[in-house]
């Protein structure tokens, strides 16, 4: 029994599990003065683990008003996307490093006059703009806030779409229509957006959410009548969680959704993959354009397809994993899924050649990738007659 735990650890230490805590989140701090303010805006920066040896990735940007909430976000961020980038991509952080009274004021100024963007001005062309300077940003901006952290970003996504591509909004305070969020709405939600932007929000029932229920369903009928092509929203006012757990969840759901086409396939019978591979590749151009600004694949959906069709028609699914190698040239796997498809059908010297090339893609891979490849090949050579 004591080997197999030891085992189960010298396992866990391979994978990253033995790791030095303090690296996992750095943290930097950049300032920002405003005209017209007597102190600087401090602003942590939470970069992913490994971020000074990845020197050509760029990064999505997370952004919350909340002081407290940065050891939640990067934990969380740090949890989710340290095995593979799933269900969470890398992600810089950024959050304020503490309270600050002369920023809250332009909040006030905001709530009693809405045409007041100084708000909004602040944090596009100060903080986001000095992140961008400074670190390897990708252009995806995503927004976090929580009550009326949340309702600024509703706000956000009303007069200045640009600012942000995607919103997780909890409770948001929406109540004596904070902003003119909710009269605007029928106007602004039919604005032509840069590219297209993502919404997930959240309400519940606690007794500091019940005043704001109301004007949160006024504002998700507006996003049900006023549809725009462009934005992807969803709404929960349903699930039953605690007050303070609200954000927690939103964030997770969030980022599930949000990154959803990315690691989740097409299903071979979806209405774009019954269409064929034009179709599948034109879908993952269009999210890789208009939705995420760099390049997204379509690798494992055109997989999914050919192995759907590969009994009727193997010819056919043998030219769509000949097609994924030509798309995806550096890609181990999808050289293998192609020798895998030769080996079925008994082409086995074919398959021992395009896995070898596998084998010299995985290189650059982790060590559990490596050695699959090289029992694949080990594996086809094996069934070649002496």
């Amino acid at each position: 029994m004591k080997n197999i735990l030891l085992l189960v650890l010298l396992s866990l230490s391979a994978s990253g599990w033995a790791v030095d805590i303090k690296t996992l989140n750095p943290v930097e701090t950049i300032e920002v003065k405003p005209e017209g303010f007597k102190s600087s805006l401090k602003y942590n920066v939470t970069l992913p683990q490994n971020y000074q040896q990845g020197q050509g990735k760029r990064y999505f940007v997370l952004f919350d008003l909340h002081p407290r909430i940065q050891p939640l976000i990067s934990g969380m961020h740090d949890w989710l996307s340290h095995n593979g980038e799933w269900p969470w991509l890398k992600t810089i952080v950024v959050t304020p490093a503490g309270y600050n009274a002369e920023f809250a004021a332009e909040l006030e100024n905001l709530v009693a006059d809405p045409s007041n963007q100084r708000l909004l001005d602040i944090i596009e062309h100060g903080v986001l703009k000095q992140v961008d300077k400074k670190y390897r940003t990708n252009g995806f901006r995503i927004y976090s806030g929580f009550m009326s952290n949340g309702a600024i970003g509703l706000y956000a996504l009303l007069n200045r779409p640009s600012m942000f591509d995607a919103y997780f909004i909890s409770s948001p305070t929406l109540n004596n229509d904070f902003g003119r969020v909710l009269s605007d709405a029928p106007t602004k939600l039919m604005a032509e957006y840069d590219k297209m932007k993502f919404l997930y929000m959240t309400i519940g029932d606690h007794n500091y959410e019940k005043a704001h229920v109301a004007s949160f369903k006024e504002f998700e009928g507006a996003l049900s009548k006023h549809n725009n092509s462009q934005l992807t929203w969803h709404s929960n006012n349903q699930d039953e969680h605690y007050y303070m757990s609200r954000p927690v969840v939103t964030i997770l759901e969030g980022i599930e959704t949000l990154f959803n086409d990315i690691h989740e396939d097409l299903a071979p019978d979806s209405e774009i993959s019954k269409r064929g591979v034009d179709a599948i590749i034109a879908y993952y151009n269009d999210l890789s354009k208009h939705k995420y600004g760099f390049e997204i694949s379509a690798e494992g959906s055109l997989k999914s397809l050919a192995k759907s069709i590969a009994t009727r028609s193997p010819s056919e699914a043998m030219a769509i994993y000949t097609k994924v190698t030509e798309l995806y040239p550096d890609s181990a796997y999808a050289h293998a899924s192609l020798a895998k498809a030769l080996a079925e059908q008994g082409k086995i010297e074919q398959a021992i050649q395009v896995q070898s090339v596998a084998v010299e893609k995985s290189k650059f891979m982790n060590p559990w990738h490596q050695n699959k490849h090289q029992q694949y090949l080990d594996e086809y050579k094996s069934r070649l007659k002496p």
